[in-house]
């Protein structure tokens, strides 16, 4: 029996002394650190630009016509046949005229023989001054007369009064052709330009002579070398705007009809400008990383304006003085930052 009670007391005591298990006790890991240029948001002068837009238009462009009454005999063109100058682009029928100069030619031969019969005649005193005077002028009407046929002849042949491509047909071969009715139109294709009104707060801004990017939004990015050949003295008394015209350069694809902007300098105002690289874009948020005095880098929500090159207007989210990440792409919200350089503030460029 008392063997069985030690060895109670023996299991008991084991069991008391059992050790509780030791606590792991895992500690952070240290704060990573990384070395970055910043820069100070600093105000900064920039210019205030006003986008001003227009349509390419020709410098050359005609509406072709007849002078005379006549049905379309021949329709030697169409809608973007190029032509020279001088080229025959309709034919009207011209029998009926072709007849009168017939009869105009005998008139005046008939006139050139009397004229001469009289002249000897007078010469032998045969005949008075009188009636020698009379064949004169018998014979100077038949020739002018012969001379306005042979101008309604020209009138029955439209020709191009430019070399150019045609734009617009609007009779067919067959139909009857009125004086003054439009027939043709067409353009110079290789002088061409742009067509916009500024409003006249803005006129101070431009002048006869300027160059001036000019962008054409079917053609790309990439400004065209635009030159102010006009502006017209008169403006609109209803808009209170100015009719300005820009000539382009010669460029593949520019076409009559096409959307064209350009930008004007109006003035100048202060704004806050950062380089575009502290930027960091994420889907329709804009952010950057500010830089506080204990060195560490926070995430700051902005609001962006126009960019200018390589920096960009910032209208909200950064106050003046704050520094901000050069490079918003190493920027970690919460890190800490070795500043290595703080750059100069930026400067406003073309935007």
């Amino acid at each position: 029996m008392k063997q069985i009670l030690v060895a109670l007391l023996l299991l008991l005591a084991g069991c008391g002394s059992k050790e509780e298990p030791a606590t792991t006790v895992v500690s952070a890991a240290p704060q990573k650190t990384i070395q970055a240029t910043v820069v100070e948001a600093k105000s900064t002068s920039v210019p205030i630009r006003v986008e001003v837009t227009g349509q390419v238009t020709p410098i050359f462009q005609a509406t072709l016509s007849s002078r005379i009454q006549g049905t379309i005999d021949k329709l030697l063109v169409r809608e973007g046949s190029r032509v020279s100058k001088g080229q025959l682009l309709i034919q009207l029928d011209s029998r009926d005229l072709q007849a009168d100069l017939a009869r105009a030619h005998a008139e005046v031969e008939n006139a050139q023989a009397h004229l001469d019969r009289m002249n000897q005649l007078y010469a032998q005193d045969a005949v008075s001054k009188q009636e020698m005077e009379n064949a004169t002028r018998a014979y100077r009407v038949a020739e002018a007369n012969r001379r306005a046929v042979e101008a309604q002849l020209s009138y029955t042949m439209v020709r191009a009064p430019f070399e150019g491509v045609i734009t617009e047909k609007k009779v067919e071969a067959g139909e009857l052709a009125s004086p003054g009715q439009p027939l043709l139109k067409m353009e110079d294709p290789q002088r061409l330009r742009l067509e916009a009104t500024v409003a006249e707060g803005d006129l101070k801004s431009i002048s006869r002579g300027d160059k001036i990017p000019v962008v054409i939004d079917a053609l790309g990015d990439q400004a065209l070398a635009g030159l102010v050949s006009q502006i017209l003295p008169a403006g609109d008394p209803h808009t209170h705007t100015f009719m300005v015209k820009v000539d382009l350069p010669r460029t593949v694809g520019l076409k009559t009809g096409m959307f064209g902007r350009f930008q004007l300098d109006t003035g100048a105002a202060q704004t806050m400008l950062i380089p575009s690289t502290a930027v960091v874009e994420r889907g329709e948020l804009t952010s950057l990383f500010v830089v506080g005095e204990d060195r560490i880098a926070r995430l700051r929500w902005i609001k962006i304006g126009r960019h200018f090159e390589k920096n960009v207007e910032i209208l909200s989210g950064v106050n003046v003085g704050e520094r901000v990440l050069a490079g918003g792409h190493q920027g970690v919200d919460g890190i800490t930052v070795e500043i290595v350089e703080t750059a100069a503030s930026p400067t406003a460029g073309t935007p």
